[in-house]
């Protein structure tokens, strides 16, 4: 194999535009239950009778495994986390990563941004809590401790999660996985590519069959919407892991890796039915790092460039932001039309649609204001 080193780029087009596919997916995924009466409503209205918005509302089905979106960002996460250390270590086997350096460009990326949302969260749910108080999660918290313990990556382990914007568990373990990232970074230098996937497959799957035999997540009294431990979803960023030694020539997929995604689809689909949902995500991860390595080739970067590849790789620009706070937005414009719409507007997906385009805006504000300023790395 050769090294890509010579090819090397910063930032892809088509990882952006994966980024700008997974936000907007979680962000419909989300405003779908809050703006529409769901699936089983619309059946009861209208059938298989022919009815354009039924049918409309009949192809958003798929929406139902949205959720799945997390799972591509924690791939993509780890893919673009490593590329560069892969490209060092294609060049030099013994090249080592400077922490200091590391450290301080991930908190400068991370935090700026996951402040601001977290302050801007606060805000949101304070407006609701004296208008609305009818919405408010009798579970909330937005406690001093609880900002605290979200800063330093613990909500679900020793608080609970920082008031209405349930997403925020991900971002946790978003800072749980850089820091474990040295350390894979360390044993695939030593040992490889190949028994660092294995590794984490191992603990992974470990994890979750122990939850599921011993019922391990009863011992977290605030784990809320999302499971505050990395374990399970550690197969999954380490894959993006492998993909980026892939790339740089480290490792190799099997050539039908195809026939492995599809086995991986399969399992998805029937732990689905049994709401396994830590064996829905570990099995998914096999397809969706499929389409990310579809997505980084020629074919897939063709097809990424094309028109509506390009719209979707704007979005990627601003995904964090997007992600970051969109459930907040979402809420607020639901409270404050709840009142003045009619029951009938929500038989459509209109006020979904139309809501998701609003936070999607606002979140390209809330970008050019705080996040835009942390794409430029410091030292």
């Amino acid at each position: 194999m050769t090294s890509t080193s010579q090819s090397y780029k910063a930032r892809l087009n088509s990882i952006d535009a994966l980024r700008g596919l997974a936000a907007l997916t979680v962000v419909f995924y989300h405003a779908r239950p809050m703006f529409w009466v769901g699936l089983g409503e619309i059946w009861k209205q209208y059938g298989l009778s022919i009815n354009i918005n039924a049918w409309l509302c009949y192809a958003t089905a798929p929406l139902y495994f949205g959720g799945l979106a997390v799972i591509l960002f924690f791939i993509i996460s780890g893919y673009c986390i490593h590329r560069r250390g892969a490209e060092q270590l294609i060049s030099d086997s013994k090249a080592s990563l400077n922490l200091k350096q590391y450290a301080i460009r991930r908190i400068w990326r991370i935090y700026p941004t996951y402040i601001a949302a977290l302050l801007i969260t606060a805000l949101i749910d304070a407006y609701i809590r004296t208008h609305y108080l009818a919405e408010v999660d009798s579970g909330q918290s937005n406690s001093l401790f609880t900002f605290i313990m979200s800063l330093l990556a613990l909500p679900g382990l020793a608080a609970p999660y920082f008031g209405s914007n349930t997403v925020f568990w991900t971002l946790a373990l978003e800072i749980h996985f850089y820091i474990v990232y040295p350390i894979l970074f360390y044993i695939s230098r030593k040992h490889g590519a190949l028994k660092t996937l294995a590794l984490a497959f191992s603990i992974s799957l470990i994890y979750i069959f122990g939850d599921f035999l011993l019922n391990l997540s009863d011992l977290l009294p605030y784990r809320g919407s999302g499971n505050p431990i990395f374990l399970p979803f550690l197969f999954t960023w380490t894959f993006g892991f492998y993909l980026a030694e892939v790339e740089a020539g480290r490792a190799a997929l099997p050539k039908r890796y195809y026939l492995i995604a599809a086995l991986g689809l399969i399992i998805a689909l029937i732990a689905s039915l049994f709401e396994l949902s830590s064996l829905v995500a570990f099995s998914s991860t096999l397809p969706l790092s499929g389409l990310l390595y579809w997505s980084v080739k020629p074919q897939g970067n063709k097809f990424w460039d094309s028109k509506l590849g390009s719209l979707f790789t704007k979005l990627g620009l601003f995904s964090y932001s997007i992600y970051a706070i969109h459930r907040p937005v979402l809420l607020f414009i639901k409270v404050s039309l709840a009142q003045i719409l009619s029951e009938k507007v929500f038989l459509t997906l209109i006020p979904a649609l139309s809501a998701s385009l609003v936070a999607v805006l606002v979140a390209y504000f809330f970008f050019l204001l705080v996040e835009k300023r942390t794409l430029k790395p410091i030292s």
